[in-house]
């Protein structure tokens, strides 16, 4: 059946949702490349300095539950108009920062902006194209979103290098500026409306639980043994809070996050996946650089050249991945590419310090088109599964899931790798821990998998094994 045209409103609006899209992803791993002069320069250890990542992860995770019930109280545009002055102000203290101290806690309110900015804008692009359509639009304007991560060391490592490390934050000025004044133009008013109370309990519990527990795994790096109060007591606090956040989610009417949605068994396949994309695909792009960097002694531009190639990956898949989904289903897309990620991430499992740069060239135009094959199509499997009712809840969840597994997989690959390093393992250490990745690559085929499985019982209407209603 032969498909309509889009109302050219719908990749007006799409193009200045996009670009706040991209600054707010684009940050994720713009500063990789900057990690070990930043160490360098603000007299700071590998460890401590990962924060600066996994802070920006963790707001984001904070306050994207709130996306829903903000849009409700005072329009998506009114919320993106704001989330654009938040993530630009962040930006400008992140590149006036003196110490990692500084650094880290402007990065946090730049990852409160970030975090709204993805998922209001998804929604405003949602409610514009229909959800017969959403392949096809998050097809396209998917491309620059998750385009960006693997762009971002390429760009980090040229501003780096003519520039400083500061440039690095401070581009989103501009580009900020130009998307506040388009969407002021473009995007489509609506009203706010009075709705249920914000869910300040789950708020609390919630992003203090995550926090404690990612803090309490990079501690692990610190020092010889787990077994010790500043690893011990924060993991188990985090957890705590965390089981107490889930028991009061589901006794309350309008909770921060609505965990009934996981009713859906396709909705849960497709949000596991989503999970654990977000730590091997954001956590295992840390890795790289520090290689590059610490072992081959690359300069910054070169560093970002190198892992370039991911880019060219996602561009050759991205476009098409959209209408294969609305064709295929998105699991079977996840499938096929996470299959892909995982090959293209064996050579880096034997890296040492002569490993060949065609290789890894090769490998990464391998990850890359892995990566173009998975995110996308897990979201709008998730998203076609639920009623149009659910939406907004569950975009936010999603995206607060693939940055809650950004951050863990940033915490954990670092801790690995800061583990290997303190025991002597040299460039071998890169090697053991991309070993731990490739293993949480082929894990997460299983989510994928069971998701395959589902959408293919939907469309078959098997009323047994059908999908429960949510």
């Amino acid at each position: 059946m032969e498909t309509q045209p889009l109302d050219p409103l719908v990749w007006r609006v799409g193009t200045v949702t996009v670009l706040g899209s991209v600054m707010s992803v684009l940050d994720t791993t713009i500063v990789n490349v900057a990690l070990d002069p930043l160490a360098r320069h603000l007299h700071s250890d590998l460890n401590a300095i990962a924060w600066v990542v996994t802070a920006y992860l963790l707001a984001i995770a904070a306050v994207t539950p709130i996306t829903g019930w903000a849009a409700r109280r005072i329009g998506t545009r009114r919320l993106y108009l704001l989330s654009l002055v938040l993530f630009t102000l962040g930006s400008l203290l992140c590149g006036l920062a003196w110490s990692t101290g500084t650094l880290i806690v402007a990065r946090v309110l730049q990852g409160a902006g970030g975090g709204l900015l993805l998922p209001v804008g998804q929604m405003i692009t949602v409610r514009m194209a229909g959800r017969h359509n959403l392949g096809r639009v998050m097809g396209v304007l998917g491309v620059p979103t998750v385009l960006a991560p693997v762009v971002g060391p390429t760009l980090g490592g040229f501003l780096l290098e003519h520039l400083s490390w500061r440039a690095i934050f401070l581009i989103n000025l501009p580009i900020g500026v130009v998307a506040l004044v388009l969407a002021l133009r473009i995007l489509p008013r609506d009203a706010g409306a009075s709705t249920y109370r914000l869910d300040v309990r789950g708020l609390l519990l919630a992003p203090t639980g995550l926090a404690l527990l990612t803090y309490g795994l990079s501690e692990t790096a610190s020092q010889p043994g787990l077994l010790r109060a500043p690893v011990v007591l924060p993991i188990l606090a985090g957890m705590c809070l965390l089981a107490a956040f889930a028991r009061h989610a589901l006794r309350v009417e309008h909770p921060l996050l609505d965990l009934r949605l996981f009713s859906d068994r396709t909705y849960t396949m497709a949000s596991i996946a989503c999970l654990a994309n977000g730590a091997i695909s954001l956590g295992g792009l840390i890795l790289l650089p520090l290689y590059l960097q610490g072992i081959r002694g690359e300069n910054a531009v070169d560093t970002g050249m190198l892992v370039a190639p991911t880019a060219v990956g996602v561009v050759l898949v991205m476009r098409r991945a959209g209408r294969l989904t609305d064709r295929y289903g998105g699991g079977r897309l996840a499938v096929i590419g996470t299959t892909i990620l995982a090959v293209g991430t064996i050579p880096f499992v034997t890296l040492d310090a002569q490993t060949g740069y065609p290789l890894l060239v090769a490998a990464m135009l391998v990850r890359g088109i892995g990566v173009g094959l998975v995110g996308m199509p897990l979201m709008t499997a998730a998203l076609v599964s639920l009623q149009p009712s659910h939406t907004q809840d569950a975009s936010a969840q999603l995206h607060v899931l693939q940055r809650v597994g950004g951050s863990l997989g940033t915490a954990l690959f670092i801790v690995v790798l800061q583990r290997q390093l303190r025991a002597g393992g040299g460039a071998g250490s890169y090697g053991h821990t991309f070993g731990w990745v490739l293993a949480a690559t082929v894990l997460s085929l299983l989510p994928c998998v069971a998701l395959m499985v589902l959408e293919k019982q939907r469309r078959l209407k098997v009323p047994v094994l059908a999908p429960e209603p949510v």
